[in-house]
């Protein structure tokens, strides 16, 4: 089974640094914050800067947004750390059994479906912003209205 959390620690790293402006923060505090090592960290906000959405200064530099929170979507994020994403985020069983009627027609049966699924998915990720997001974190952690 796969458990696929790249969109989850992307998501938490650009909330992270949605708080601290234009300032730069080191792979280190971020894998800090994400609870992992500061490897996985740099390789995904590698691929965020390459699709624009960060800055990564080499050395003691860090990283930083390059574009505003409100003008980041996860559906922006999601199509930067998840190569080829598949047409639907579920996996279908490798090699049913050709002699059931089940198995022979399992993976024609749940494309449909999937890929409704699949839509529904990328319309809600490209409606919830990075700014949602922080200030979801920011109200609850504060105490704010």
């Amino acid at each position: 089974m796969n458990n696929d959390t790249r969109l989850a620690v992307a998501a938490h790293i650009l909330a992270l640094l949605s708080f601290a402006g234009k300032e730069y923060r080191s792979s280190v505090l971020l894998a800090r914050s994400v609870n992992t090592n500061a490897v996985v960290v740099r390789r995904l906000t590698g691929q965020l800067k390459k699709a624009g959405i960060v800055d990564i200064r080499r050395g003691m530099g860090g990283t930083t947004l390059n574009r505003r929170p409100e003008d980041i979507t996860l559906l922006d994020v999601y199509k930067a750390v998840v190569p080829n994403p598949k047409a639907t985020p579920f996996y279908l069983h490798q090699n049913p059994c050709c002699d059931c009627f089940i198995g022979r027609n399992i993976h024609d049966a749940l494309e449909a479906p999937f890929a409704k699924v699949n839509e529904a998915m990328r319309e809600g990720m490209a409606k919830t912003t990075i700014a949602e997001i922080a200030e979801f974190i920011r109200k609850r952690e504060f105490k704010e209205g």
